[in-house]
């Protein structure tokens, strides 16, 4: 029964997604580029709007948006049928579908990577409260200090199908995932006329591979028939720099390349990750580089059509300057990138209008301005409280130490350092190559001396800032040089650079062997096809039940153990439940908040109240205003501290179990009225 709800909720999205498409295709001549503008303008619009009043639940609105769907699919049938649309959403639906297939093995959420404080982020958004909505974290203060926008789309979604907050994760990502990669085989049409090397620069897209893929097998000699083997080899390719390189090489080739170089006594190699748009698949978070990926995307389909003259030149260079100040809700790393890559297009095409046909190439400033500035305005009430709560990070000089040693450099770019000489060559479609070459080549030189000082540290200074900048700077390499180049006239450098990709493309050997693997031994033996994501937890029969009676219990604010400082379990069952919880992850509250010695303070209670030593129990908890206390499985290991507060706060909670007869008891106590 779950997959055909599965099935029926996503064909609905996908109505009203192909609905979008159809409507605006009027105005913006590409389904793919339609589908996205139309999705983020009404995305944006619903959040200027909720900064002033929240709408609340939105489920009675998809019966009538279906109705209006079906409507405007009807009315346009002609049109649509003589522009091969079905066409376009078959493709479309394709690259859903792949990512798709990533979460039906992986479906489950828990403390690992990004996944469940992107969780924490949606499920703020899901109850439909005026912007910024309380902190589900940190519930005397709002969520006003993460750009976040992706993660409200994902929860308006939910708010409007009536979606789980699990479900609301794992359908948004490769929907999201999905317009990136239809926004991309829609740049390469403009520019490729064989389909085997448009679907070249697809696959190597969405398979992940980087220049350090062969490397990542080079510098290993271990069997690959294991998940150990092939999760290590998955993470390789993207950081390779500091981490793979350093304790994986075993082979003598690989210390001869990369560990012969001499470091200085007690240097510690610096960790310079590049995660690309396909590696998030495996990654599986619903993190703001894959909003900045479709930006990224979204622009370039729009460069795209303006070059090749496609469609009405004001609108598609207004929504071209809309994308940019919406990255600083999305992925505010990429801002000034974004900027960059936009203003640069708009003055190198203005500069070389004479030498081609103005009509074509002549930039509209006006639109331009104004898309910028009515995206602006639409962000302003966020701007308005995330500007005051944004912490200090200046730009800095890239220490001598810091920098990325020459030949892992070389080792983990080398396509992209390729793609980019050719394109300092070649003049190729209006000296566009030309421009992206200079474009990406200018980023990855100013990243190498140029980073962002987080509170990182250590080996990790340049972590942050090359995880997100590198990866972007490859994605948007691939796609525009990639996508020009494979159209190339010269057979020869069609053939260097898909050559090149076809080498990063080894990576889906390491793809399947980890899905494959995985799928017998890993996540995917338990818990696949379970989209509502919780099956790591709720697979124990106690633990579902529990699950289930907090999704439907009043709200209030849940208080459950915090076992660490971070990526812990301490918070799933309220997170799950769309409540409050009394703390969420202290340390990471501190890297938001900045100085947060309250929440250390609050921290200290609840790990006292566990191990049963907390003085006055009771009125430390009403003054917090708890209304639930988790006792799961992991805290029966304290039976005295659960016997003693049975006893002290039983006046004013009462305990609900859930454990079987003759075990120790599980559930929680709930605060009487």
């Amino acid at each position: 029964m779950s997959a055909i709800y599965y099935f029926f909720t996503l064909a609905l999205i996908l109505l009203h997604f192909a609905a979008v498409s159809a409507l605006l295709s009027r105005w913006v001549q590409s389904f793919h580029v339609a589908r996205a503008g139309g999705i983020l303008a009404f995305t944006l619009a619903c959040f200027f709007i909720e900064h002033f009043q929240g709408l609340g639940k939105l489920g009675w609105l998809w019966p009538i948006s279906t109705a209006g769907s079906l409507a405007v699919l009807w009315w346009n049938r002609d049109r649509l049928k003589a522009d091969r649309f079905i066409r376009a959403e078959l493709v479309f639906w394709v690259f859903v579908a792949y990512g798709l297939v990533w979460k039906w093995i992986f479906p489950s959420i828990y403390p690992t990577s990004e996944r469940i404080t992107d969780l924490f982020f949606i499920t703020n958004y899901l109850p439909g409260a005026t912007l910024p909505p309380p902190d589900h974290w940190f519930p005397q203060r709002v969520f006003d200090y993460y750009y976040a926008f992706q993660h409200y789309g994902a929860a308006l979604m939910g708010r409007i199908f009536n979606l789980s907050p699990g479900l609301s994760y794992n359908f948004a990502m490769p929907l999201l995932m999905g317009m990136t990669v239809a926004l991309t085989w829609d740049f390469g049409g403009r520019f490729i006329r064989h389909t085997g090397w448009k679907v070249l620069l697809v696959a190597t897209l969405i398979i992940g591979g980087t220049g350090a893929t062969p490397f990542v097998h080079l510098v290993r000699s271990a069997d690959a028939g294991a998940w150990g083997e092939s999760n290590n080899r998955m993470w390789g390719s993207a950081r390779f720099i500091g981490l793979y390189d350093h304790d994986q090489t075993n082979t003598e080739i690989g210390r001869k390349l990369f560990l012969s170089q001499p470091i200085s006594p007690g240097f510690e190699r610096r960790e310079l990750p590049m995660e690309g748009f396909g590696y998030q698949y495996f990654l599986g978070d619903y993190h703001p580089p894959l909003g900045g990926f479709f930006l990224l995307a979204l622009a370039l389909a729009l460069i795209g059509m303006l070059e090749k003259g496609v469609g009405n030149r004001r609108a598609n260079t207004a929504l071209l300057a809309f994308s940019v100040p919406v990255t600083i809700a999305t992925n505010t790393w990429i801002f000034p990138l974004q900027a960059l890559l936009v203003a640069g297009w708009a003055i190198w095409r203005t500069r070389d209008k004479k030498r081609t046909e103005p009509s074509v190439t002549d930039t509209d400033w006006p639109a331009l301005i104004a898309g910028g500035l009515v995206s602006f305005i639409l962000l302003y009430p966020f701007l308005a409280g995330f500007a005051a709560k944004s912490l200090a990070t200046p730009f800095k000089i890239v220490p001598w130490d810091d920098h990325t040693p020459w030949r892992q450099f070389l080792a983990q770019h080398w396509p992209m350092l390729l793609m980019i000489g050719i394109g300092m060559v070649r003049s190729e479609t209006r000296r566009l190559a030309t421009y992206f070459a200079l474009a990406f080549g200018a980023m990855l030189f100013v990243s190498e001396f140029i980073f962002v000082d987080d509170p990182s540290g250590g080996k990790y200074e340049r972590t942050n800032t090359t995880m997100k900048w590198w990866g972007w700077i490859w994605t948007g390499a691939l796609i525009s040089l990639g996508g020009i180049l494979l159209g190339s006239p010269s057979r020869a450098i069609r053939w260097v650079v898909g050559i090149s990709l076809a080498i990063t493309c080894y990576y889906i050997v390491d793809v399947g062997n980890y899905i494959y693997y995985s799928a017998f031994q890993g996540e995917g033996s338990r818990d696949k096809g379970k989209l509502y994501a919780h099956a790591t937890y709720t697979n124990d029969d106690t633990a579902r039940d529990m699950f289930r009676y907090l999704n439907t219990a009043p709200d209030g604010v849940v208080m459950e153990n915090l076992y660490t400082d971070a990526f812990n379990d301490g918070t799933v069952y309220a997170i799950f439940a769309v409540k409050p919880s009394l703390l969420g992850w202290p340390s990471h509250l501190m890297t938001w908040h900045g100085n947060v010695p309250e929440a250390w303070i609050v921290r200290d209670g609840i790990r006292s109240f566990y191990a049963g030593t907390l003085p006055d129990a009771r009125t430390w908890l009403l003054a917090h205003d708890v209304r639930y206390i988790v006792w799961n499985a992991k805290d029966t290991a304290n039976t005295a501290a659960w016997s003693k507060w049975q006893q002290e706060i039983g006046s004013s909670y009462a305990w609900l179990n859930f454990s079987q007869a003759g075990q120790p008891p599980v559930g929680f106590w709930v605060r009487r009225r």
